[in-house]
């Protein structure tokens, strides 16, 4: 059935300028704009739902303190990652620190963010393994590395940045480490020249080829998909 919808006409015999129909529709996108001021969505053009994230991180340190989250959004031909903290101390400000996807994947170290503060950093969050990879990949080439982030003086710290080596469909179960100190993403040229390193011994490579050489795991967030 087709339902007709008259205009009604001005004093001079004119419709009126924007109409019944244009004030509904500045109504409804005015209410629309408020929703998502209150919602923290974002409201799409063409009439598209409110983005939400695919997959999110809760991240909180070893004493149990939660400082945030990391959240994992499909936008089709890659995925959008945004990263807002707020360390209220611990870790250094107005630092980088390297932020890694983990896989989380060998039962035998343990499941999700496992950490005791009373025991040595070092053995903090080792329960989500080493960092989400393919087979031979070293970093910063792994699917799971990131851009490191900053914390400001105040410990806040806020980042946005897209990545097209993983969707977030695949990231249920893994987990985000910050880690305590900032990441070379594997730029360390080590030889003989004046301007290379010349290594103390073989883990120093190791540990830049596997994690960047970020330190020890500060925080932890296991990633769920919603």
């Amino acid at each position: 059935m087709t339902q007709e919808t008259s205009v009604r006409a001005d004093g001079d015999g004119t419709p009126p300028t924007g109409g019944r129909t244009l004030k509904a529709r500045h109504a409804l996108a005015t209410l629309l704009t408020a929703g998502a001021a209150l919602t923290g969505f974002t409201v799409l053009a063409g009439g598209a739902d409110a983005a939400r994230p695919m997959a999110t991180a809760v991240m909180r340190t070893a004493q149990g303190e939660r400082i945030g989250r990391v959240e994992f959004f499909d936008r089709r031909q890659a995925t959008t990652v945004e990263v807002r903290l707020h360390i209220a101390g611990g870790t250094p400000v107005r630092a980088f620190h390297g932020l890694h996807v983990h896989a989380n994947d060998v039962p035998e170290n343990g499941t999700g963010c496992v950490a005791d503060p009373m025991a040595a950093a070092s053995t903090w969050f080792v329960s989500a393994d080493g960092h989400l990879k393919s087979e031979g990949e070293n970093h910063a080439d792994h699917l799971g590395d990131m851009p490191s982030v900053l914390v400001n003086a105040g410990g806040t710290a806020a980042a946005t940045f897209t990545t097209d080596r993983i969707s977030p469909r695949l990231l249920d179960g893994k987990a985000v480490i910050l880690h305590a100190g900032p990441d070379n993403f594997g730029n360390v040229p080590v030889g003989t020249g004046v301007d290379q390193y010349t290594a103390n011994g073989p883990q120093a490579v190791a540990k830049t080829l596997a994690t960047g050489n970020a330190g020890d795991r500060f925080a932890c967030g296991v990633l769920t998909l919603g």
